[in-house]
């Protein structure tokens, strides 16, 4: 959330607040308003702030799959001939999900008032993203929204046909480690202190492993409601990070840096980056607005920034190849085929090629991750269960020697 004061174009003087990912955002939404920016700045709430909290719960949350039947839908209606206040008032009786019934509501009222489709979705940045907007306004521009919405459809889908690949390979092992955990915590809780009820004649006799595993179930037993509380705090200060721009940045650096995870995340960025710098481009986008749209599109701040130097660099007259090259994010595959877009006017194609080719690449380091994750799943919680079951039953095995 950012607070900010400028001045119309009739010279009157205004402030207020803006949600936006980036300052950078903030300012082209304001733009987008024919708002002259004079003061930007992030707000910054305490941790007593209740609205700060609130905001969490608040914002409508809207499933990439929800987004393409929206935009299948609404392409629809316009082609169609449904005036544009009827089809969004359609949309809003239509969808299923509560989340869209006020964002709609919203929508409809501004573009009622005479704003611009594109100017309204821009107060739901976290539904419709800067790419979605810029394409929304040039099938305003062009008089073809029907076009663009349907080009829109296509692409979204294919982002999220690549989101849920992802995720599906990731199910089983995720599933596999939580039923584990489940299984680990039911032993510490309920048949550990079972066990050491029978141990307790036993008093400082019982293998240490056994005592170790005892006190292990006590302190889990006596201060669940503390663990598992600072686990819920510790997962909304994580989330409160990904909100703060350096905290962010950090974090996606980190992970660009392990193994496998982090080749994941880089390919992903860049079948992200290349698709929609593509898509725009052969739409007749400029380049340097496609790189500036593009870059929010990659999911990685460290990344996102690293283009946004590109796109200072390409306005200097610079080559956009040679300067992806220079950021050293992008591997010399991806930096020699744009290249060869430049040089021979096809980059749009060249970049949809690399699009379909990294694709490729991150089904195969996907399935080689979760390959190697099964397997240590297996092997860590299996240990985990292995150890506290064999603790349980050493004193029985050595009974005699302990009794004696």
């Amino acid at each position: 959330m950012f607070q900010y004061t400028g001045k119309t174009q009739v010279g009157q003087s205004i402030q207020g607040q803006i949600a936006a990912s980036s300052s950078r955002e903030a300012i082209q939404l304001l733009r987008q308003q024919d708002m002259l920016v004079t003061h930007l700045a992030e707000k910054v709430a305490s941790a007593l702030d209740v609205s700060h909290w609130k905001s969490f719960w608040k914002t409508p949350h809207v499933k990439d799959k929800e987004l393409v039947i929206f935009t299948h839908q609404f392409a629809t209606l316009i082609r169609a001939g449904v005036p544009l206040l009827e089809c969004l008032e359609i949309l809003g009786t239509e969808v299923e999900n509560l989340a869209w019934t006020p964002v709609l509501g919203r929508i409809r009222a501004d573009v009622e008032q005479g704003a611009l489709l594109a100017n309204a979705l821009a107060n739901f940045p976290t539904i419709f993203h800067d790419f979605y907007r810029r394409m929304i306004e040039v099938g305003e521009a062009t008089g073809r929204l029907d076009e663009s919405l349907l080009q829109l459809a296509v692409y979204l889908d294919k982002q999220a046909q690549l989101k849920a690949k992802i995720l599906s390979a990731m199910t089983y092992p995720a599933l596999l480690a939580t039923v584990a955990s489940i299984v680990f915590v039911f032993l510490l809780l309920w048949v550990v202190p079972l066990f050491s009820g029978l141990f307790q004649e036993f008093g400082e006799s019982l293998p240490w492993l056994t005592q170790m595993v005892i006190h292990l179930a006590d302190g889990l037993r006596t201060h669940a409601f503390i663990i598992f509380g600072l686990l819920g705090m510790m997962v909304l200060v994580i989330r409160i990070m990904l909100t703060k721009p350096k905290s962010r940045k950090f974090l996606d650096a980190m992970l660009l840096r392990v193994p496998l995870i982090g080749e994941i995340f880089r390919k992903t960025a860049i079948v992200r980056f290349a698709r929609t710098l593509g898509f725009l481009v052969s739409r007749g986008v400029p380049l340097l607005t496609g790189l500036s749209v593009a870059a929010t599109v990659t999911g990685n701040s460290v990344i996102e920034q690293s283009i946004h130097t590109v796109v200072t660099e390409v306005e200097d007259g610079k080559s956009l190849s040679v300067m992806l090259r220079a950021s050293g994010m992008f591997p010399p595959m991806v930096t020699q085929m744009i290249h060869v877009g430049e040089s021979t006017g096809s980059l749009d194609t060249m970049l949809e090629k690399i699009a379909d080719l990294f694709e490729q690449e991150v089904d195969r380091v996907v399935a080689t991750f979760t390959s190697v994750l099964e397997p240590c799943v297996i092997v860590v919680v299996g240990s985990g269960i292995a150890l506290v079951v064999v603790a349980m039953y050493l004193p029985i095995f050595s009974i005699g020697s302990i009794i004696g």
